[in-house]
């Protein structure tokens, strides 16, 4: 869930900053298919991956990690 929520939020801020996933990917000195897959949710990154992606996307860690996870506030409150 969550790695598909990431994904998602890739490919919004790529997009909103007019780069195709090849462009994305030579910048973190990825292939364009790994970004894909990042952006599918296929595949978990880690942080050092996920902060390579702010900085080709200009953008702060934090608001790259800006997101909702579908249902995490729900599964919060049957924990608690």
């Amino acid at each position: 869930m969550i790695i598909t929520a990431f994904g998602k939020r890739v490919k919004e801020l790529r997009i909103s900053k007019n780069l195709s996933q090849e462009k994305l990917g030579h910048r973190v000195e990825l292939s364009f298919n790994q970004i894909g897959r990042i952006e599918r949710g296929e595949i978990n990154t880690s942080i050092s991956t996920q902060y390579s992606i702010s900085v080709a996307l200009e953008i702060s860690f934090a608001e790259l990690m800006n997101f909702d996870i579908p249902g995490h506030l729900q599964e919060l409150k049957f924990k608690a």
